[in-house]
């Protein structure tokens, strides 16, 4: 795949107006970067590209053809005009899957209306209402108007709508009422349309120009002499519209023009294509992913799990863990944003617990806590010496499991201090000790005499018992 992903500084106010230019140019508009303290984000001229990825003959779907694009801000789209096949992407341009919707064909243009729903047509007085999660039609539009480009006006529920001519036709997307229409004023032929809540702006992506994005001002119904040729940047240049959308991408940070362009050139293939045009720096750190560590245990021992995140202004950040059993670690750090910091936590108690951790930068802001990591804990092995006993020659002791899970390898000690002159010590290993289960051990021969102190060892538990050696015989007092 051929992709390309230039370093981008992500945002710019949406508060500002981010677009001045008089007449119409094809040229990129540049403004000086600057940062706002107080309102948190940066402000610079738009339309740096974001991604270029091939999705036609040479790339990911194989075959040029491909007209629609969409974004549902986890997911891009592309459709092919002259099938019924709709193409699924991940945010890196990797083909996720290719799918088809009963009862809909030939899609050109798409748009998606910010919670649920997709629209398009084929360029004729139809606009299919889908769902692309479960692949269904929900609703089919009819009337006299044309839709090939498409756009949901997010804010008054509205699709405008068009069919490679200036004029285009206002409907309820909720009634399905054609409600106005109004004409560009200038010939062209868009095969896309975008809605941009900043202005509010409709951008339409221009096919007899090759492709070329125009700017509309839909409150002062208006060109605003703004425009951006996409063969600047994308495929061999010379490239053909497609699809249009306009939406937020990465974690709603950068609000992004994005598009479909067919290469014409030989050899040509098609491209999904993404531009900023404006976006904020929230003051906080991001959220931080779901902290790794490792998934089952044991109680009583000591567990590592790390956090990562990044800090929009770069600055050095501590971490807090949430062990999800109503304890937390301390703030831990700092470290430079995007590093990992780890912190440790000892279970005692059996149970699924969710881990969880959150960011905090040097000046005191603060991230949401991170999606949860499940720990399954399990109750832990517990060899306990219950007894010791004497008798002749040997001294005996048992070894119970009390814990909730088989003990294997359970080393033991006996010895004596004191009495003895043979069978001082004597070591063993019990191979498995079952839950609630006892086993008995035993020493050496033992000949001694005198007073003696019996201590008795199996894993961490130890009992001592005082006694006597009478030769051959141990008593315990």
């Amino acid at each position: 795949m051929n992709k390309s992903i230039p370093m981008i500084i992500l945002g710019f106010i949406i508060c500002a107006s981010i677009f001045t230019a008089s007449g119409f140019s094809t040229n990129r508009i540049q403004q000086p970067i600057s940062f706002d303290k107080q309102k948190n984000c940066l402000k610079q001229g738009p339309f740096d590209l974001l991604y270029d990825y091939d999705i036609g003959a040479t790339g990911e779907t194989g075959a040029n053809g491909n007209f629609g694009a969409e974004c549902d801000g986890t997911y891009l789209y592309s459709t092919r005009w002259a099938s019924a096949l709709i193409h699924r992407y991940n945010k890196n341009g990797d083909l996720v899957e290719e799918f088809s919707i009963l009862g809909v064909s030939g899609l050109r243009d798409l748009t998606y209306d910010g919670t649920q729903y997709m629209y398009g047509g084929a360029g004729g007085g139809t606009i299919w209402k889908m769902d692309f999660i479960t692949k269904t039609l929900v609703n089919t539009i009819t009337g006299s108007f044309q839709a090939r480009a498409i756009a949901y006006d997010t804010d008054l529920d509205i699709l405008y709508v068009a069919n490679w001519g200036d004029t285009v036709w206002k409907i309820d997307a909720l009634s399905g009422a054609a409600i106005g229409v109004f004409n560009l004023g200038m010939t062209i032929t868009p095969s896309g349309f975008a809605y941009d809540p900043s202005g509010p702006y409709l951008w339409v992506f221009d096919q007899g120009s090759g492709a070329v994005i125009y700017q509309w001002d839909l409150d002062a119904g208006a060109m605003t002499g703004y425009t951006y040729d996409v063969n600047n940047d994308v495929g061999s240049g010379d490239g053909t519209a497609g699809g249009l959308w306009a939406g937020f991408l990465y974690e709603k940070a950068l609000f992004v023009l994005g598009g479909c362009l067919q290469d014409s050139s030989t050899g040509g293939t098609d491209w999904l294509f993404g531009y900023e045009l404006w976006g904020y720096i929230p003051s906080n750190p991001y959220t931080p992913s779901e902290p790794s560590g490792p998934t089952i245990g044991t109680i009583g021992v000591s567990y590592t799990f790390t956090g990562v995140t990044t800090d929009p202004q770069g600055e050095d950040l501590f971490y807090k863990f949430n062990w999800g059993d109503g304890n937390y670690s301390a703030w831990v750090g700092p470290v430079a944003s995007g590093t990992p910091q780890s912190a440790s936590y000892t279970y005692n108690a059996p149970g699924t617990y969710t881990v969880k951790v959150k960011a905090k930068d040097v000046n005191g802001g603060e991230s949401d806590w991170s999606a949860g990591h499940d720990i399954a804990i399990a109750d832990a092995p517990a060899p306990v010496v219950e007894w010791i006993k004497g008798g002749l020659f040997f001294v005996t002791a048992s070894v119970k499991n009390a814990g909730g899970v088989a003990a294997t390898n359970v080393a033991y000690t006996i010895s004596l201090a004191g009495g003895a002159f043979i069978g001082k010590e004597t070591t063993g290993t019990i191979a498995s000790l079952d839950p609630g289960a006892s086993e008995t051990i035993k020493s050496k021969f033992i000949l001694g005499f005198g007073a003696t102190v019996i201590t008795v060892t199996a894993d961490t538990s130890t009992k001592t018992a005082d006694g006597k050696i009478l030769l051959f015989f141990i008593k315990i007092k």
